[in-house]
């Protein structure tokens, strides 16, 4: 267990700075040297995701992996001016995988579970508004949180099983835990909202419904999480990859944001910035 831990520790201190360069980084980028920063770093994480799904399915490299990167490229590529465009390539890349594996419907499906999160990532982080950064920020932010939170609650506490069917490590203590951790720093990301004037309003107000948001996110997230967890016992498989020491493959660690990214694009482009600053 420890040296487990100490593995997670160690290749969270060289992935997660990428992440956030990446995100801090991505928009100065954009607009001072035209170098789609964020979007090369989705395109390279769609691909990533095209390779595990791929193993996952095959226990090999196909010709589908390819198509399934570059699904995923035009996808991430496009969603930033045209998300509409993007849904009508994830599903005609749906139907593409599923004609190219002869019928193998979950394999195809797997087409829109990558595409629809990077479109869903892209289009935050491009869309209109002068907290879009903020918005990927606390997007991912509240997504560790839920991880850390569920884990070293779970593992201190114990207790009843979540699912034990679908994923036998996850506990009740693991599931409130994660959500308490998720809206504690939801909380001390509203202070710095705050302090850079990104939160205008009732402080008070925006705060109660950033913390609110970010518990229900929290719950979104384990969904996703089980989701994950609920494909790699049907094929029976105990990682998505090895990629990441201690933290297993790349759905291992985005399968809680790829469910939370999609819930917070649907919520921004229904309600646009207003459940942010009223």
């Amino acid at each position: 267990m420890h040296s487990n831990l100490f593995l997670r520790i160690m290749s969270s201190i060289v992935f997660v700075p990428i992440v956030l360069v990446a995100i801090w980084y991505g928009r100065g980028m954009y607009e001072d040297y035209s170098i789609p920063l964020f979007n090369i770093f989705l395109a390279c994480l769609g691909a990533g995701f095209a390779w595990e799904w791929d193993n996952m399915f095959n226990k090999k490299l196909t010709i589908c992996s390819v198509l399934l990167t570059l699904i995923a490229i035009l996808v991430v590529f496009t969603s930033e001016d045209r998300p509409p465009f993007a849904l009508w390539l994830t599903l005609v890349g749906t139907t593409l995988i599923f004609y190219k594996t002869k019928g193998n419907l979950p394999f195809a499906l797997g087409t829109a579970y990558i595409c629809l999160p990077l479109a869903a990532l892209s289009y935050l982080y491009h869309t209109n508004g002068h907290v879009s950064r903020e918005v990927v920020l606390w997007l991912f932010f509240v997504v560790w949180a839920t991880d850390v939170g569920g884990y070293v609650v779970g593992k201190s506490v114990g207790g009843p099983k979540l699912a034990p069917r679908i994923s036998p490590k996850k506990t009740w203590a693991g599931f409130g835990g994660a959500i308490c951790f998720a809206m504690v720093v939801a909380y001390v990301f509203a202070l710095y909202l705050k302090a850079h004037g990104y939160m205008t309003g009732d402080f008070i107000f925006n705060t109660k419904m950033l913390v609110f948001s970010s518990g229900v996110l929290a719950i979104i997230s384990q969904i996703g999480d089980l989701f994950e967890s609920f494909i790699k016992r049907r094929l029976e498989i105990k990682d998505s990859s090895d990629l990441i020491p201690g933290q297993g493959g790349l759905f291992d660690r985005f399968d809680g944001l790829m469910f939370a990214a999609v819930a917070v694009a649907l919520s921004v482009a229904w309600m646009g910035e207003s459940w942010w600053t009223p």
